[in-house]
């Protein structure tokens, strides 16, 4: 009771400042003694997929796949053991050849693997994001866990112009003399029982060979309105027939600006409903979770993120 006594009569005496002073002081010292300190944040490195090495996983094995949408044409797949595969981190031109097409530079998130269909700054901004594994513009196979990935080497669509040289820096885009920037890997991630297909920027009739690859996967990713045409990818989905597609690449609220000159997908979606009403999912968030029963029987079934899109 002294020490209560004393306490009291200090503060009475002092000025506010000092009372204030002594009071946050006895506040900060019970807090030190009832609370439990933080735990510390996890480091960010290898450990986890060293533990994935050890314990392998099987990419066919059916399970939720969550997929996150991060604008333009970057997704985040999660596989149903948690490992998490970013496509297509974008950025805006730095060498003032284009306009600002983003309001804002991509999330600084965290994930194990980071790809890039193809080396355009709407799609390769892979410095972006904290990512363990960076698979630029994959080519051939990569497994880890229970996720494996197919790149497809191909071909951008290229500029239509008469000498097969771009209108904006003359140099040619169209093969087999295209430069690099118009060399496309398609990427096809297995997870969870699922084949989902992103597409890129790739050219409408990809070379014979794909074809294998490319027919029957669950999930197709495809730049609608901007890149390819209704009718290309009206080509596309007779073809390779996937149970799901969603619309990647548009103009999007809030994100990308008018000066990008894309297009949104909301015509080719509304469309699609006036065939197939109860095909189309206009989702109201920017986070779809899909699996093979739920896509069992599906046929080019639309789930449309709209302006829905992560933030961080």
């Amino acid at each position: 009771m002294g020490c209560r006594y004393l306490t009291i009569r200090v503060l009475r005496r002092s000025p506010p400042v000092v009372f204030l002073a002594v009071l946050a002081l006895i506040f900060q010292v019970r807090a030190q003694q009832s609370d439990t300190p933080p735990a510390p944040s996890p480091a960010w490195n290898d450990n986890s997929l060293i533990s994935v090495q050890k314990q392998g996983g099987d990419p066919t094995s059916p399970g939720d796949v969550r997929i996150g949408f991060y604008g333009h044409d970057a997704f985040k797949i999660t596989s149903p053991a948690g490992l998490t595969v970013l496509t297509d981190p974008w950025r805006n031109d730095l060498t003032g050849l284009y306009p600002k097409w983003f309001l804002t530079d991509f999330p600084a998130i965290r994930v194990d693997i980071v790809l890039s269909t193809h080396a355009h700054f709407d799609h390769d901004a892979i410095e972006r994001p904290n990512g363990l594994v960076v698979l630029e513009r994959l080519i051939g196979q990569f497994r880890l866990g229970d996720i494996q990935i197919v790149g497809l080497a191909d071909k951008h669509k290229c500029q239509s112009t008469p000498d097969g040289a771009s209108q904006d820096s003359r140099v040619e885009t169209c093969p087999p003399n295209n430069v690099i920037g118009f060399d496309n890997a398609i990427q096809i991630i297995e997870t969870g029982g699922l084949r989902i297909a992103v597409w890129g920027d790739n050219r409408a009739v990809p070379d014979p060979s794909l074809d294998r690859y490319l027919i029957n996967v669950d999930v197709l990713i495809l730049p609608i309105e901007t890149i390819l045409t209704r009718e290309e990818v009206g080509a596309i989905l007779r073809k390779y027939d996937p149970k799901a597609i969603i619309p990647a690449h548009y103009f999007l609220k809030g994100l990308t600006t008018e000066a990008s000159g894309l297009e949104t997908a909301d015509g080719w979606v509304h469309d699609q409903e006036k065939v197939h009403p109860a095909d189309v999912f206009r989702l109201d968030n920017a986070e779809l979770k899909l699996s093979r029963v739920e896509l069992k029987g599906a046929h080019h079934r639309v789930y449309y993120f709209g302006n829905q899109f992560e933030k961080k």
